[in-house]
Formats: structure tokens, sequence, C-alpha cells
């Protein structure tokens, strides 16, 4: 009889590839965000000319996120969405560009109340400068996505393994002591009764050592307490 597989590879394979599956949604639906996320309206040669180098929507930036101007700040993003809701901190102040990396121009700003810094992020977009919003398709399209996805597959795949392994332990000490069952167990007649049980019976034994009548093969108990069969 086929024995049962002690793990399920298909099953273990499928979930060792879902965050590459998660991954590869997320990247579709940046994808189609692409062709979705901007609205028309605000790449007019009116706003090309207003916003044609990182400095000029840095600086104008800087005035939104005082103020907590949303129309302001809808211009500069350029999205169909549009701005959240803002709160005025009229204490932060614009410092200068720190980096770029790929795309993105990052610029600092300081808050003079709490001491606390914060970087915005500007690209080019069909001929114009935006904004970044903090989002899930900023994380794709910046690359930044790594610096959190990497640590979490890892751990993922550290935990599937482990648990395979564990899974696999555990399965086959269950078939080893299944099959030293079946090893030690005496036949039965089909009737459910053993014939070491029978012989000793009807030998008047006390079942260590039970012969059939014709001197063929005998099962014995041992000292472990197993039945084995002897000649």
């Amino acid at each position: 009889m086929k024995q049962k597989r002690l793990i399920d590879w298909h099953f273990v394979i499928g979930l060792i590839l879902l965050p590459l599956a998660i991954l590869l949604v997320l990247f579709a639906i940046k994808f189609v965000q692409d062709f979705t996320r901007y609205d028309d309206s605000f790449f007019t040669e009116e706003y090309r000319a207003r916003f044609d180098s990182p400095s000029s929507v840095a600086f104008e930036l800087e005035s939104a996120l005082r103020d907590g101007d949303e129309n302001l700040m809808g211009e500069l993003l350029g999205t169909r969405a549009g701005a959240d809701a803002m709160e005025p901190r009229p204490s932060l102040v614009y410092v200068f560009l720190v980096d770029r990396t790929d795309d993105y121009f990052h610029y600092l700003y300081f808050n003079q109340d709490d001491f606390n810094r914060e970087v915005q992020f500007i690209k080019e977009v069909n001929g114009r400068y935006v904004a970044s919003e903090d989002d899930l398709y900023f994380y794709i399209d910046s690359g930044r996505w790594k610096e959190v996805a990497g640590p979490l597959i890892a751990t993922w795949w550290v935990l599937m393994i482990v648990a395979t392994g564990v899974m696999y332990t555990y399965r086959y000490m269950a078939r080893v002591r299944e099959s030293r069952y079946e090893f030690s167990r005496p036949p039965t007649d089909g009737r459910g009764s053993s014939h070491a049980g029978r012989y000793a019976r009807s030998s008047g034994s006390d079942g260590d050592a039970h012969h059939q009548p014709d001197g063929r093969n005998c099962w014995c108990r041992s000292a472990d307490g197993y039945y084995r069969r002897t000649h």
C-alpha cells in the first residue's frame, strides 16, 4: 500500500512563494496607478513652467506645510486624489537638498518647535516636478519597499523552513512508532483473536512463550514487552 507523504511539498512551496506573489500584486497595482494617479489638469504648460525644477517645488512645499494649504498641496502633488487634510505647522522651515536616489530628490525640513526633522521627496513627472505622498505607490516606485519587504520575506522563509522541519520530524517519528507496533503485534486468526493469545489460553501458560502444537513457528514475548516470531 502506498504510504502517505510526510510533507505536502506543493503546499509548502506555495507558502514559500506567497511573499513573492504579494509583491507581484503590489507591483501590478503600481503599474496601473502609473496611468491613473496624476491629474492632467496639473500638467499644463503653466504648471510645467511654474514647477520646472525640484527647488521650485521644495520652496512652495514649505509654504503649503506651514500654512496647511490643501489647495497648494494638491497642485504640488498633481494627483487625482488631491491632498489629505493638513494641520498648519508655522514653525516648519525648508533647510536644503540632502540626497538624491534614482528619480527622487530628498529635501530636509526642520520644525523649530520640537526640533524634529522630516524629509520630503520630489520627482519629475510628465515635464514637471511634483511632491510625493508617503503612500504605497511611493514605497514601490522609490524602491523603499526593499527596506521593509526584505527582512519580512527573510523572516517568513526562516519560519517556513523551521516549521517544515518540525512537521517532517514529527510525522517521521510517528511513522516509525506505527511500524514498530505493526512489527510487534502478533498475527490474528481473522476473528480478532491473536494466535499468541489463543495458544497461551489453550496451554495455560503466562503468555511469555506461545508454541503451536505442530512445532512450527511460535511467538515469544521478550523482556521489552514485544512479541517476536521464533522457530
